[in-house]
């Protein structure tokens, strides 16, 4: 030991101030004794850091990783602090090891075969293994003339022209699979990574976590994070449970990125949780570059929560829960600027998936719908629907489709048992709601205003539509591009629309009626349809019912119990059996016959 005696004398950290350098991971060192006793090597040789930190003991010295390469006789009672920058922290040497290679980072062998553990703590830093973080593009070849020594040292790499960035990210990640590592927490800090290949957390419980200005910049046509585990011949993913995704940005600044995926992607993720995440894309660029992009997509199993991320100028839908995702709940995410050269690209879109909640979400100035809810086409032909989503609060709003659209791509196929509780859709260029093909649909406590079309279509048209609730709504000055109705019901059956407002008070209106009805493409009447309590003034017309392709529309069976000024004969379409109070004198009228406006007597209350 005396050639590092006479090389490290004035390196000594003391124990005070190295447990403060370590935070967390120091406590484990003192309950461990590494910071025991022993013989102090001797040294002339001093630097900043040593004054900087008042070092007095010798219980741990300042060194290089490549003073520590070069180590032939280290002492296993001492602890050694690498200083090089990014890559500080303590480190031991253990004689009982003879086999563990070097990664770079928690692992370092010395050229006459001695290793240096790193103590971790609470997190591994990507730092460690070598990351750059400058936004500025550093190929492997810049560190390394060969594949093979490339290699050595990130077994991973496959060409000399992946990154560093990535190949130190993904380094961390493969320790953490070793199992060897003390945490699952893989600590991206400030800075602009880039990558060129997907970073690939597929190991359970691990967190990949930033903070603000955390950033990877993808500059190649690749999904940034994928968690897609496969073990060959088998093509189907593996699940994979308990992964983190935190506090990162991801950005695809010049176009680049994955066809018909998400920059961030997730296949058979069990209890995934993604936070405060940000992805954002240049819609012109990937749309001129022909990119199918999406922002944050699951699919085939994945399930867990994606909460407070933020979805801007993608080209295909900012969140896509594809076929096979369930049990997700999407909370206080925003999705914007949305737009593709497949045209009408929603912000958020749900297909082929079951279980599936948005809350408290937002979605605007997309270039399709706000949020879409459809069949997926796989298996083919029979496809799969989307079941059972929930849209909880949240705005949909200022979008260039609909505000929330639910529909099929698949023939005779359709969503179920969709709820939408206190959400707004205002301000879109087409309908607020527009439902093509669903059944079993709650639309609760619901407002829409001033779209270009109608506040809530019931569309029948392709015969998919049927059991729908609209319940308290508050529909009021739509149809400023299109004249409609605030609620419209063309062909469909069974649709019930309870309490609530629909309204137009603007001084030259735009909504011809509060409520309208169509015939379908082949002349089918809506059916089974119940009006109850619903408050509507202020239109051109109330709830009289307009002519459409020369026919007299009305519905063919249901019951209205309605309250309004004037009497119904004559103006007022009901079925039979319905209800109605004017609401100015206080008179009584039941509809006796047929479906037409006339049929209504006056009820006479005997004393």
């Amino acid at each position: 030991m005396t050639e590092m005696n006479a090389e490290h004398s004035d390196n000594h950290l003391s124990r005070r101030k190295l447990l403060a350098a370590m935070g967390a991971a120091g406590v484990g060192i003192a309950s461990a004794g590494l910071l025991g006793s022993g013989s102090a090597f001797a040294s002339n040789k001093a630097n900043a850091l040593d004054r900087a930190l008042g070092l007095e003991h010798p219980n741990c010295w300042a060194v290089t990783v490549a003073e520590l390469r070069a180590m032939t006789d280290p002492d296993e009672h001492f602890l050694y602090y690498v200083i090089d920058r990014g890559k500080e922290g303590p480190f031991y040497y253990d004689p009982a090891d003879a086999i563990s290679t070097d990664n770079v980072g928690t692992v370092l062998v010395s050229s006459a075969g001695k290793r240096f553990k790193r103590i971790v703590g609470e997190a591994i830093d990507v730092k460690w293994f070598g990351t750059i973080g400058d936004g500025a593009s550093h190929p492997l070849s810049e560190q390394f003339a060969t594949l093979e020594a490339a290699k050595a040292a990130y077994p991973h790499a496959n060409a000399l022209t992946n990154e560093i960035d990535w190949c130190a990210i993904q380094a961390a990640i493969e320790y953490v699979k070793t199992g060897a590592a003390p945490t699952t927490r893989v600590y991206i800090p400030k800075g602009t990574y880039l990558v060129n290949q997907a970073i690939r957390p597929e190991v359970d419980n691990i967190v990949v976590s930033g903070t603000t200005g955390s950033i990877i910049s993808l500059q190649f046509d690749y999904i940034a994070l994928l968690v897609n585990k496969t073990t060959p011949p088998a093509t189907k993913p593996e699940p994979v449970y308990n992964v983190t995704v935190r506090d990162l940005t991801f950005t695809a600044p010049n176009g680049y990125g994955p066809n018909n995926a998400g920059i961030v992607a997730f296949n058979n993720c069990v209890d995934l949780l993604v936070d405060n995440i940000r992805v954002v894309g240049n819609s012109a660029l990937l749309t001129s570059r022909q990119r199918i992009t999406n922002g944050i997509a699951t699919s085939q199993g994945t399930s867990g929560v994606i909460r407070n991320c933020v979805v801007d100028g993608v080209s295909k839908p900012g969140y896509y829960m594809a076929n096979g995702s369930r049990d997700i709940r999407v909370e206080g995410c925003e999705a914007r600027n949305v737009s593709g050269h497949l045209g009408y690209q929603p912000g958020m879109g749900v297909s082929g998936c079951d279980r599936i909640t948005f809350a408290g979400c937002i979605s605007h100035n997309n270039q399709g719908a706000g949020l879409q809810i459809t069949t997926d086409g796989y298996p083919s032909p029979g496809g799969t629907p989307a079941t059972n989503v929930q849209v909880i609060g949240g705005q949909f709003y200022d979008n260039g489709g609909h505000g929330i659209w639910m529909g099929t791509n698949v023939a005779g196929q359709y969503p179920r048992d969709v709820q939408m509780i206190g959400a707004d859709t205002s301000g879109n260029k087409l309908h607020g709601v527009n439902i093509s093909a669903g059944r079993r649909i709650s639309i609760v406590d619901h407002t829409s205003k001033g779209n270009g079309s109608s506040g809530i279509f019931v569309d029948n048209g392709a015969r998919l539509v049927s059991t729908v609730d609209v319940i308290n709504p508050n529909v009021y000055n739509n149809a400023t591009a299109l004249t409609i109705g605030g609620v419209a019901i063309r062909g469909a059956e069974r649709v019930t629309i309870q309490g609530g407002r629909i309204f137009d008070d603007q001084t030259t209106k735009t909504q011809d009626y509060g409520i309208e009805f169509f015939p379908d493409s082949q002349s089918l009447k809506p059916a089974n349809i119940r009006i109850l309590d619903v408050q509507v003034f202020g239109n051109v017309q109330d709830y009289a019912l307009t002519t459409v392709q020369g026919a007299n529309v009305e519905a063919t069976s249901g019951f209205y119990r309605i309250r309004h000024e004037g009497t119904p004969e004559g103006n007022l379409s009901a079925p039979p059996g319905s209800e109605y109070t004017d609401a100015s004198t206080g008179n009584k009228y039941i509809k006796v016959t047929g479906t037409g406006n006339t049929g209504w007597k006056q009820l006479v209350v005997v004393v």
